[in-house]
C-alpha cells in the first residue's frame, strides 16, 4: 500500500516555512499516475491557487527537452557526437582559448581542438555567455528580433574559457545545441519541438511562448527576505536577448500536467503514457550515462554542492553515479535535472519512478529540500 500522507504534510509547510507561494508535485510508478499535489498561490495577492493548470517558466529544466530533441537528430544519423560544431555553424571554426598569465593578465591562443557536439551536451565547450558585445549588436541589427541561430553564431566571436574536452562549466552550451537543430533542420528550435515533443505527447501548455497569461504563475523573487510581496514580482534572468530568441537552456513555459508526461516518457525509456515514443530505449540509456573526465567532474562537483553528491553528468542531465554520496533512496542511474526558481525532476527506469516537483520563486534554497521531497516520494511508495 502507498501512504503518501508524510509526503503531503511536508509538501503544505513550504508556504509558511519556505516562503514559497505556491508548488506542484506529480508522480508516476511503474508507468502509472500514483500522486498529484498542489498548495499554495500562482498569485498571493489574489489568492489564485497554484494548479495543475498554473503555468510557470522551467528555467533549466528546459535543458532535459532540449537534449531529448538533438538525441532524436543523433538516432536519425543527421548528427554524431564526435562530430565538430563548425561542420553545422561554420562560424565557430577557428575559435580562441583566453589563457590566465601569472602576472593576471590574459592572452588569447587558437584552440588546439574544435568544439564537438558531445562538448555542447556535457558544458565542456567553454562557451560561456549570451551576454556580448557581439551578440547585442547582431540583436539591434535585426530590430530587437534575435533569432537563436543568429544570436549564437555572434556568440562564436568571444573566446573560450578553457580548451574544448578539458573542464566542465555550466553555461550556454544547451542554447548552442538549439541552434544547432535550427541549423540542422531549417526549423526553428520552438518549431522542432512542437512537432516532435510537444504534440505527439499532448504537452499542450508547453512552449517559448506564455499561452495564456491569466493562468501565468507570478515571478516571485526575494525581498527583503519576504517573498509574498507586489513589490518582489518581475523577471530576474536574461533569458532572452531579442524577442524571437528561444533559449534551449531555460526558455520553456511549462505547467505539470504536461512535464509529467515528457519525464515519464524517458522514465519508460521513450514511451509515453500515450503509446507515442519520443526516444529509444538504447538512447535514453546514452543519456543517462557519466560523460565526465576526472577533472570535469571535480568541476561538476564544486559547481552542484551538496544537492549533486552522487551524481555525475552525462548529456544534459545529472546522472546518480553513488546513492550511498547523498542519501539518495533513487536507483543508480537516475537522472534529470532542476531549474532556476526550483523545478526538479526525477527519472529514475530501475525503480520505475517519475517524480516532478515545480515551484516558481527566486532566491529560495531550494537545492537543500529537493533530496528531501524526492525522499519522501520513494518513501511513500514503499509504505506499508
Amino acid at each position: 500500500m502507498m501512504n503518501f500522507t508524510k509526503l503531503t504534510a511536508y509538501l503544505d509547510t513550504f508556504y509558511n516555512e519556505k516562503n514559497i507561494p505556491g508548488l506542484g508535485v506529480a508522480m508516476y510508478h511503474k508507468h502509472q499516475p500514483v500522486y498529484e499535489h498542489y498548495t499554495g498561490f500562482s498569485d498571493v495577492e489574489n489568492q489564485v491557487s497554484f494548479n495543475r493548470d498554473s503555468i510557470f517558466r522551467l528555467y533549466s529544466a528546459t535543458k532535459v527537452v532540449t537534449c531529448t530533441a538533438l538525441l532524436q537528430l543523433l538516432e536519425q544519423g543527421k548528427v554524431k557526437l564526435t562530430d565538430p560544431l563548425y561542420e553545422y555553424i561554420p562560424e565557430f571554426k577557428h575559435m580562441f582559448v583566453r589563457h590566465s598569465l601569472p602576472d593576471g593578465t590574459t592572452e588569447l591562443l587558437p584552440a588546439q581542438h574544435p568544439i564537438t557536439i558531445e562538448h555542447l551536451f556535457t558544458m565542456t565547450a567553454g562557451i560561456e555567455t549570451i551576454n556580448t558585445e557581439a551578440v547585442h549588436r547582431a540583436v539591434a541589427d535585426s530590430n530587437g528580433e534575435g533569432q537563436t541561430l543568429a544570436v549564437i553564431k555572434a556568440v562564436a566571436q568571444e573566446p573560450l574559457a578553457f580548451e574544448p574536452g578539458s573542464h566542465f562549466k555550466y553555461t550556454v552550451c544547451h542554447d548552442v545545441l538549439a541552434a544547432l537543430l535550427e541549423a540542422i533542420t531549417g526549423q526553428t528550435f520552438g518549431q522542432y519541438l512542437q512537432a516532435n515533443i510537444f504534440d505527439p505527447l499532448g504537452m499542450k501548455d508547453t512552449s517559448f511562448q506564455l499561452k495564456d497569461e491569466r493562468r501565468f504563475c507570478k515571478l516571485y523573487n526575494s525581498f527583503n527576505g519576504q517573498t509574498h510581496r507586489a513589490e518582489s514580482i518581475g523577471e530576474s534572468f536574461m533569458l532572452q536577448p531579442g524577442r524571437a530568441y528561444e533559449s534551449g537552456g531555460g526558455g520553456l513555459f511549462s505547467t505539470v500536467a504536461d512535464y509529467i508526461i515528457f519525464a515519464e516518457a524517458l522514465c519508460n525509456y521513450g514511451l509515453a503514457p500515450n503509446g507515442e515514443r519520443i526516444l529509444r530505449p538504447d538512447t535514453v540509456n546514452v543519456m543517462r550515462s557519466k560523460r565526465l573526465s576526472p577533472i570535469a567532474q571535480q568541476d561538476f562537483e564544486r559547481f552542484g554542492g551538496a544537492s549533486k553528491f552522487g551524481y555525475s553528468y552525462g548529456l544534459g542531465v545529472r546522472t546518480l553515479v553513488n546513492g550511498e554520496d547523498n542519501n539518495s533512496l533513487s536507483q543508480h542511474g537516475e537522472f534529470g535535472w532542476d531549474g532556476a526558481r526550483g523545478c526538479y525532476v526525477v527519472i529514475d527506469p530501475e525503480s520505475e519512478v517519475t517524480l516532478f516537483y515545480a515551484q516558481q520563486e527566486n532566491g529560495s534554497p531550494w537545492y537543500r529540500w529537493h533530496g528531501t521531497v524526492r525522499n519522501y516520494a520513494y518513501a511513500s511508495i514503499w509504505d506499508a
